[in-house]
């Protein structure tokens, strides 16, 4: 059984489910073998995040897993334009220059209101459902492909770029993308599979790109998350329990909401819409048939229910196009160590010092020769607690180049603690290797 991620969840009764990685289920109507339940059990195990820190669940999952010292989740204004450094690819406003919603019907009177919207949801579904794909993901296992998750994603460009999360395809190495085409006159949906490429992913927004050998397809038409507002009517369709397209309705519960793991902090849509395992990396569209959010976490919570969230269309935007540009997140700030977080507890359980304790440092950047050593742990940087502070909002505000300084505590050559200030520059992150 592939155990992936499982994240010790503690006692805590609060905590965000990804909701999109499931073992696959048959695309027939027949129920599922039985004898998958173990592997899809785990999988969805894996997905369950608790929300906590310090001396909680956050620290001590942390004090027992290395972490790289990539933090900052907001991407610093570096560039003038969104110029692809790949010669040759295409921007996300080239790719979606032309795309519409089409007005797709089993009869030719599709029926607005006086906004623009779509007067009925089945129209809005028959324009948008074939732009939304089924996504498997497998690892390579004693030489054979096996299957350890599914979800969802939305086709971007008409020749087959595609966005999901990042949770849906971090511990995959072979990816399939399962893409619908519907004749509406006659109701007949015909089915293609395709390998796809991974072209980056970004663990901060939990965003992926994907791509497949593909032309014209039904691309989805990214709208403005901006113009959301609070009891907006939304429509989110995607592959929950490989139900495939699966279509839930709702509205705008909650705008901005600040949504945080141990990974992450991302900024996101709250809603209503009913969000399940499998839903991961589909689309939450308004009534004019425009994505405006990317789904990607339920709140699994005992006195809580029906609370969903999706990465806004718009923060997404320039993500997704440094994805399909150079595989990373441009200008975003790293220290470019590994480390582990040792909360106050684990400290006085170990005998160690409060704080990062440094495991590995890049000899490749400029940190190697800033005086930083293996062993040290870093308290501080630029005066703040990394333990008591949200050190990301340091990283957010820097650029490469920047210089930050880090306070240190180290044993000297007679076993004694002394806090040493360190001044180190900061590289670019460019990805996971």
């Amino acid at each position: 059984m592939n155990d992936m991620n499982n994240f010790n969840t503690g006692s805590n009764y609060s905590q965000q489910q990804y909701p999109g990685f499931v073992q696959p289920t048959p695309p027939s109507g027949k129920p599922p073998k039985k004898r998958h339940t173990t592997a899809k059990v785990a999988a969805i195990l894996a997905g369950v995040i608790v929300v906590g820190g310090g001396a909680g669940f956050g620290g001590a999952y942390l004090a027992n897993r290395p972490q790289s010292a990539v933090v900052g989740t907001k991407t610093p204004d570096t560039k003038d334009d969104n110029t692809p450094s790949k010669e040759g690819t295409p921007t996300l406003d080239e790719m979606q220059d032309g795309i519409t919603v089409p007005q797709k019907n089993t009869t030719s009177d599709v029926e607005f209101k006086s906004d623009g919207t779509y007067m009925y949801t089945r129209d809005l579904v028959n324009a948008v459902r074939d732009s939304i794909v089924y996504i498997e993901t497998s690892a390579e296992y004693r030489g054979k492909a096996t299957p350890i998750g599914a979800a969802s994603g939305i086709i971007i460009s008409k020749d087959g770029y595609i966005v999901t999360n990042n949770h849906v395809v971090e511990d995959g190495t072979i990816f399939s993308v399962k893409v619908n085409s519907t004749d509406f006159a006659t109701g007949i949906t015909e089915s293609q599979t395709y390998d796809a490429k991974l072209c980056g992913t970004d663990p901060d927004t939990d965003l992926a790109v994907l791509k497949i050998d593909a032309k014209d397809l039904q691309a989805a038409k990214l709208g403005d998350s901006d113009d959301l507002r609070l009891g907006d009517d939304v429509i989110a369709i995607g592959n929950p329990l490989g139900y495939e397209t699966s279509v839930s309705k709702g509205i705008i519960s909650g705008l901005n909401r600040q949504v945080s793991d141990s990974k992450r902090s991302l900024t996101a849509i709250q809603t209503d819409t009913p969000i399940n395992s499998g839903n991961s990396g589909g689309a939450l569209f308004n009534t004019y048939g425009e994505v405006v959010g990317v789904v990607n976490e339920k709140r699994v919570d005992s006195y809580a229910e029906s609370m969903g969230f999706a990465i806004t269309i718009n923060e997404a935007k320039d993500v997704i196009n440094d994805l399909i540009s150079n595989g990373y997140v441009t200008g975003r700030a790293i220290l470019g160590i590994t480390y582990l977080e040792i909360n106050e507890t684990a400290a006085a359980y170990r005998g160690d010092t409060a704080g990062w304790q440094v495991k590995e440092i890049d000899q490749s950047l400029p940190v190697a020769t800033s005086g930083l050593t293996v062993g040290d742990t870093i308290i501080e940087i630029d005066g703040q607690s990394v333990l008591e502070s949200d050190v990301t909002n340091i990283f957010s505000e820097k650029k490469p180049g920047d210089t930050v300084t880090v306070t240190v505590v180290r044993l000297s050559s007679l076993g004694r603690e002394k806090r040493v200030d360190i001044e180190i520059e900061l590289s670019e992150y460019k990805g996971e290797e």
